[in-house]
């Protein structure tokens, strides 16, 4: 009976340390996402800044 506790734990730890992983993996890439769109946002206005002098 104990070790049918004991796995149903280690079950419930090992998926709930997978949903942290990909939760973390979303929440880097999407960091990324918004990094890059606003760097490009930047160029684009900085471009358009020199280009209307």
């Amino acid at each position: 009976m104990s070790f049918v506790i004991g796995y149903l734990l280690f079950v419930i730890t090992h998926y709930s340390l997978l949903i942290t992983h990909y939760s973390l993996l979303i929440t880097h890439y999407s960091l990324l996402i918004t990094h890059y769109s606003l760097l490009i946002t930047h160029y684009s206005l900085l471009i358009t800044h020199y280009s209307l002098l």
